[in-house]
């Protein structure tokens, strides 16, 4: 596994698929949590027979639905215990943390991602994992994504009347 890339950051994504939540994936989630994490689904023509398809779908991105919450479903506890599991996963296993993110990346393949999970639950960071020690995953995923969503429109120029669109 390398931490360096030489290939430039991605700054976009080019989708044909729909993203669709699959609330059945995620044991511990309360409610609409259950929603926020949305994996894209693409329909993928079967070779030679091109009136059927299949569904692919590909593992480097998703969706993250912030309007798909309930803010009565985060819940205060819950969100403490996760941040517990995630500084334990941090301060005591980085190198694995590090392989799993890798395992999701450009070049990561079936096997990694297989052996990712594997970590994953071990470290209690799967959303079922972690339930069961009294965590969640989700809040945390829509607390932070919103702070990062926040600071992004944060770094955006402030709005220019003459630029505005009518």
């Amino acid at each position: 596994m390398s931490v360096d890339r030489k290939d430039p950051p991605r700054s976009h994504v080019v989708t044909t698929g729909t993203f669709s939540a699959v609330p059945e994936g995620f044991d511990g989630a309360k409610g609409s949590l259950r929603y926020v994490l949305k994996p894209e689904f693409q329909a993928v023509p079967v070779p030679g027979r091109n009136q059927l398809a299949t569904w692919a779908v590909p593992r480097g991105h998703a969706l993250l639905d912030l309007a798909a919450v309930n803010l009565a479903d985060l819940d205060h506890a819950t969100f403490q215990r996760d941040l517990e599991l995630v500084s334990a996963a941090v301060r005591d296993h980085w190198t694995e943390l590090l392989k799993i993110v890798s395992a999701f990346g450009p070049h990561g393949t079936a096997e990694q991602q297989a052996e990712a999970l594997k970590i994953a639950e071990r470290l209690q960071l799967t959303e079922a994992a972690a339930a069961k020690a009294g965590g969640g995953l989700l809040g945390v995923v829509v607390i932070v994504g919103a702070c990062l969503f926040a600071s992004c429109f944060a770094s955006c120029p402030p709005e220019d009347p003459e630029t505005e669109h009518p």
